[in-house]
């Protein structure tokens, strides 16, 4: 019995040491996309053939993710004349004054048609052509501008519609 109790204390006998390693903390970055104004951007009453209204829409980062965002909108015709698809939207990035005399100066062209087939970009997940990047904590001013045509006729006279767009963003970072 002696020999096994000299035995177990030798065999417990080693030197031993160990480290901690505390306050591992993880905090998820965010994706805050913000548009303004939030609304009636673009409104013109009693416009005739000819007539253009500009402004502009700036769309901001206001979380700490880069991300890419794609613009989609839908009308709503307030009668049966389906004015969205006779007026037309041009929407660029970089205009330096975003009016209808400074729109035409320069600038670069995201989107040219119909109102209510305005888009640029996709809105599924990934990478798509014409999305649009934003840093962290970054804005871009767009520059819209809606146009009735010269050629538009009588049947839209008294015509009203009302655009919706939407963007939508997700993060860039590990999402190719």
């Amino acid at each position: 019995a002696g020999l096994l109790a000299t035995l177990s204390l030798l065999a417990s006998a080693l030197f031993t040491s160990s480290a901690t390693v505390t306050n591992n903390t993880f905090t998820t970055g965010t994706l805050s996309l913000t548009a303004n104004p939030t609304s009636a951007a673009l409104t013109y009453s009693n416009m005739a053939p000819g007539d253009a209204v500009t402004a502009p829409i700036t769309l901001t980062n206001a979380g700490t993710l880069a991300l890419r965002y794609a613009m989609t909108s839908s009308s709503t015709n307030l009668d049966s004349k389906n004015l969205a698809t006779v007026m037309l939207l041009r929407i660029k990035s970089g205009v330096t004054t975003c009016s209808n005399s400074g729109y035409a100066i320069d600038g670069t062209t995201i989107f040219t048609g119909t109102l209510g087939a305005a888009l640029f970009g996709d809105p599924t997940q990934g990478s798509q052509t014409g999305d649009r990047m934003l840093a962290a904590a970054a804005s871009e001013p767009l520059c819209f501008n809606a146009t009735l045509p010269f050629t538009t006729t009588n049947t839209y006279q008294g015509a009203t519609t009302t655009s919706t767009f939407t963007f939508r963003a997700e993060q860039t970072v590990n999402n190719p």
